[in-house]
């Protein structure tokens, strides 16, 4: 108390530089949670049929069983169009079950995984866990940590910027499962019927038409009962001939007259290539690239991506960009998390007055909130952690405690000037009184936490960040509330006085 004018100007500097080390924390929406489980989600070419999915994917299955880690390996191939999550047959869930005394941890098992999946020709993957997945899609639309949208009137035109987007990304560090939405490449056969030659036979489009539609998809003419059993049958070409462009050339169009015309005479039929899915959303199309982060934060990816996008991709009028994915849900919750940390020291701040009655003593106990930061930001510096919904929540617990150790202080010292006791001694004698209590406070908030940041069981995972920032920040604010905050106290007590001096002679 003697060096007060020192010990301010120390805890300011190691403050603010604390302050700016926090610009070296990563930012991310979620801890990695291990479930004992892996979730692939796998995912080949529009125009791959049923056969060839089931067929590379289980390819897939036994790649995953060479691990000695796997458990189990289950696998679920698209979904019904009538369900909530629609999803196609060329994308497949394939559930990892793995064992408990497994040696690796799972961030090490998911890199080995990619590795050996690479093998397998044709088929990109997305790794993410079962209960992590349903998460990212229903906050996000989908389960990539990074999914970078192009929107714009032009399918083609859309392949091309996602193909440049595609080659972006995979220059950026720490980018893995990287994949672009499929829009083309679906075989078709186009039929362009020739009006004038349908006019000449005594027919109309919609007659060649109907003849198409029942050569290749077939039409119910009648029914069959074998006992108590019902069979429908259907009129439609032979399936080694529903796939053959002569045959389909060679079939037979019954005119008015009598007369049977080749389709070949009445129509153009070609093979092409065509959209497979067209996928919109706010109103206009769209296409993504998506991709997992490993290796370093979300935010810091993500910012990388969207810089190196906006510098070597020209987006034609018309035409823009977003970001989605786990990066968009971060976004959303460290916006809301913000707003709820601003509101907490506004309301705080008007609590203390309220209590005190003075809003010199309420600046001075919220003066010392940002030296929690320090244990903090050092604390996930040295774990290896991220700015999360963990940490923040952590961060605003940290808040309740940093301001009770000082009100404590400060109504102490309130208790002894009405006793009469001189400012100074008042101080003094609170600030050594009150030791005891403020490290027991401390030290029981850190042992309740610590199995949280030591133990390794099933779900830590969650709350980790948050012990670590609540362990940290009460190292160091207990030592500041300890050894700077009555300085501060004092400080402001003296410059209180010299201010209504100062009116008095004026």
């Amino acid at each position: 108390m003697r060096h007060a004018g020192r010990v301010l100007v120390a805890s300011s500097f190691v403050t603010l530089s604390a302050l700016l080390l926090a610009r070296f924390v990563g930012s991310d929406f979620m801890p990695r949670l291990d479930e004992g489980a892996l979730l692939i989600q796998t995912m080949l070419p529009p125009e791959a049929s049923l056969d060839q999915v089931d067929r590379l994917n289980h390819r897939v299955e036994d790649v995953l069983r060479e691990f000695p880690e796997v458990d189990d390996v289950v696998r679920r191939t698209g979904r019904a169009e009538r369900t909530e999550d629609p999803m196609p047959h060329t994308t497949s869930d394939v559930l990892v079950v793995l064992k408990k005394d497994r040696i690796r941890s799972l961030d090490a098992l998911a890199h080995a995984v990619r590795e050996k999946l690479e093998t397998v020709p044709g088929v990109s993957t997305l790794l993410t866990t079962p209960l992590g997945m349903r998460i990212d899609e229903g906050l996000g639309g989908t389960p990539a940590d990074l999914s970078f949208r192009v929107f714009g009137p032009d399918l083609d035109e859309l392949v091309r910027l996602g193909e440049d987007v595609r080659q972006v990304m995979s220059r950026v560090g720490g980018i893995t499962d990287l994949r672009i939405e499929q829009l083309s490449g679906l075989p078709q056969l186009r039929l362009g019927i020739d009006r004038h030659a349908v006019a000449r036979v005594g027919l109309t489009p919609g007659d060649v038409i109907r003849a198409v539609r029942i050569g290749l998809v077939g039409e119910e003419e009648s029914e069959m009962w074998l006992g108590q059993r019902r069979f429908d049958l259907v009129v439609r070409l032979q399936d080694d001939r529903r796939g053959d462009v002569s045959a389909l050339r060679a079939l037979l169009v019954d005119g008015h007259d009598g007369s049977r015309i080749p389709l070949g005479q009445l129509a153009n039929i070609e093979e092409a290539f065509g959209p497979g899915a067209i996928r919109r959303e706010a109103g206009s199309r769209r296409i993504a690239v998506e991709a997992s982060v490993a290796g370093r934060d979300l935010g810091s990816a993500a910012a990388e991506v969207g810089r190196r996008v906006r510098e070597a991709v020209r987006l034609p009028p018309g035409y823009f960009v977003d970001v989605g994915g786990r990066v968009e849900s971060q976004a959303r919750a460290a916006h809301a998390l913000t707003v709820a940390i601003l509101t907490a020291v506004l309301a705080v701040l008007v609590l203390l007055y309220l209590a005190l009655g003075s809003w010199a003593d309420a600046l001075v106990i919220l003066g010392a909130l940002p030296t929690a930061f320090v244990g903090g930001i050092l604390a996930l510096l040295v774990a290896g952690e991220t700015w999360n919904v963990s940490s923040l929540v952590g961060l605003i617990g940290l808040f309740g405690i940093a301001v009770q150790n000082g009100l404590v202080l400060v109504t102490q010292t309130c208790e002894l000037l009405a006793n009469g006791t001189p400012f100074e001694t008042a101080i003094r004698e609170a600030s050594i009184g009150r030791v005891r209590p403020k490290l027991m406070t401390a030290a029981t908030a850190i042992f309740g936490l610590l199995p949280l940041l030591v133990l390794r069981l099933h779900g830590t995972e969650i709350e980790r960040p948050l012990a670590v920032v609540m362990i940290g920040g009460l190292v160091t604010s207990t030592l500041f509330t300890l050894l700077a905050l009555p300085t501060f106290y004092l400080l402001a007590h003296q410059l209180g006085r010299r201010f209504a001096q100062a009116e008095r002679f004026t």
